[in-house]
Order: structure tokens, then C-alpha cells, then sequence
């Protein structure tokens, strides 16, 4: 009896500490964008950032990678991440508007990002008003660029403006549709895309304003004391080897400070 006894305390012992470590163990959730990224598993690439953030917090820091923007909003919603590293901005701006997020980051290289919409160098067309009752062709209907387009649009009276689009995958799919007739316009963020129809002779219709993408979110369940460590960290990252080499890993070359009255402005013009 002793020694069943025994065993059962330690049984019952070793659950409660995995317990206790699997509620110790933080979430750090990444989306990247579709058309981004293809040096390998995220899971690599992320674990000289993952060891960094676990040291500096003193807590298992593991990764989960939500790639469907529907998964992530309503994660978000829920509260299921500690950390967040997002591409679409529309999805990271209503995670802290609406879900108790707090912004602390930004990716070097990604608080100008723009949408262009290009157009045959023969085309008719002189001003985004002039899109009425034309086909568009756009990449993911959900993507960011699609939705700062979408915005422009509506902020300019244009009722269901996604009735008139043609979705694709890829960005650099865009030009396609437009040299083929199958649309009057095509919308890419990509400033390699843009930069190529124009060299090939095409012509940029507009330009919008731009947003900052590639946000870096803490929970506001993190306790001030950890949000402001995980901040120091990133934004220090570019400033010491250890953090270049997890940058590049990641295709980072490091992050600037969280701007609010940008990222306010970018959620207004975005309606959220």
C-alpha cells in the first residue's frame, strides 16, 4: 500500500508539474503574407528569435505559424497568442483597436507599404474615379493591399467595389490579366512588380498612401514589466550580432518603434 501510494503522489506530481510548464509556455503566432518567404520551415528560421525571446522573458517561448487570415483574426479575437509577428496590417490594427493587443514594432523596410494601380500605357483611364464600372484585377481579396485598395475605393463613393475584381494568388500574376484585356487595372503592393510594368512600357493610374505592415503585438494579458522587455529586444536587435543573425534568418534587418498616431490614421483610413 506504501508503495502504491508513492507512486501515485508521483504520478500525480509529474502531471502537475507538465501542467504547470505547459501554462508557463508563451505563443509567439506568425503570418507572413502569401506571396513572402520560402528560406525553409518557419520553425528553423525562427529559432534563434524563439531562443532569444525565451532567455529574455525566462519563459518556453514556442511558435505557431496561422497562415489563413480568417485563423489568425479570430485567434486574435480570442486571445490565444502572447506574441504576435503579422504581416496584414488590417488584421494586427483591429487585434489592438479591438482585442486588448498592445503594438510595440514595426519591421525595418515595411512602414511605407503601398498600393499601385497600373494600367495599359494606351488606356483611357486618368484617375482612380474613372474605375467605375471597370474590372480590376487584385491579389487575395483578404490581403492588405486589396484592402487599402478597397478602402480608397469606398472613401470615393464606389459602392460593393469588390464586384468588379478578379482575384489571384500572386502579385506578380496582376500584370498578366492586364496585358491579356482580362481587366482595365490591376492593384500590386510589390514595388518590384510595379517597377516592371513600368520599365516594360506600362503606366501607374495612382498611388495610395502608404501603411506600415509586419507588426510586432504583445498580449495585454502580458504583464507591462514583460511587454516592455520583448519591446528593448526587438527594437535591439540590430544593434548587436546575436539579433542581426536572428534577423536574417528571418529576412528582418531589424524593427523601429510602434508610431500610434500613424498606425491610428492607417486604421481609420482602413475602417477599423
Amino acid at each position: 500500500m506504501k508503495l502504491a501510494s508513492f507512486l501515485a503522489m508521483a504520478v500525480l506530481a509529474l502531471g502537475m508539474q507538465s501542467r504547470a510548464a505547459t501554462a508557463q509556455e508563451l505563443v509567439l503566432a506568425i503570418n507572413e503574407g502569401v506571396t513572402y518567404q520560402d528560406g525553409g520551415p518557419a520553425s528553423e528560421r525562427y529559432r534563434p528569435f524563439l531562443q532569444m525571446l525565451s532567455k529574455e522573458l525566462k519563459q518556453n517561448v514556442k511558435l505557431v505559424t496561422v497562415d489563413k487570415y480568417s485563423t489568425f483574426e479570430k485567434g486574435l479575437a480570442e486571445g490565444k497568442y502572447d506574441l504576435v509577428f503579422i504581416h496584414p496590417a488590417h488584421v494586427g490594427l483591429q487585434a489592438v483597436k479591438h482585442n486588448g493587443y498592445v503594438g510595440l514594432a514595426t519591421a525595418k523596410g515595411y512602414t511605407d507599404y503601398r498600393a499601385r494601380v497600373m494600367v495599359m500605357k494606351t488606356s483611357p483611364l486618368k484617375s482612380l474615379d474613372e474605375l467605375r464600372g471597370k474590372k480590376i484585377g487584385v491579389p487575395a481579396v483578404e490581403s492588405i493591399t486589396t484592402t487599402m485598395f478597397t478602402a480608397e475605393l469606398r472613401e470615393r463613393g464606389f459602392q460593393h467595389p469588390e464586384n468588379a475584381y478578379t482575384a489571384t494568388r500572386y502579385q506578380d500574376a496582376v500584370p498578366f490579366m492586364i496585358e491579356n484585356g482580362f481587366v482595365d487595372a490591376g492593384v500590386t503592393g510589390s514595388g518590384k512588380v510595379a517597377k516592371a510594368w513600368v520599365d516594360k512600357g506600362g503606366r501607374i493610374l495612382s498611388e495610395l498612401k502608404p501603411i506600415p505592415i509586419k507588426q510586432f503585438l504583445a498580449s495585454g494579458k502580458l504583464s507591462e514589466a514583460d511587454r516592455e522587455k520583448v519591446k528593448n529586444l526587438v527594437l535591439g536587435m540590430s544593434e548587436n550580432e546575436a539579433g542581426k543573425a536572428a534577423l536574417a534568418k528571418i529576412g528582418m534587418t531589424g524593427f523601429v518603434p510602434w508610431n500610434t498616431a500613424v498606425m491610428n490614421d492607417a486604421a481609420t483610413r482602413l475602417g477599423i
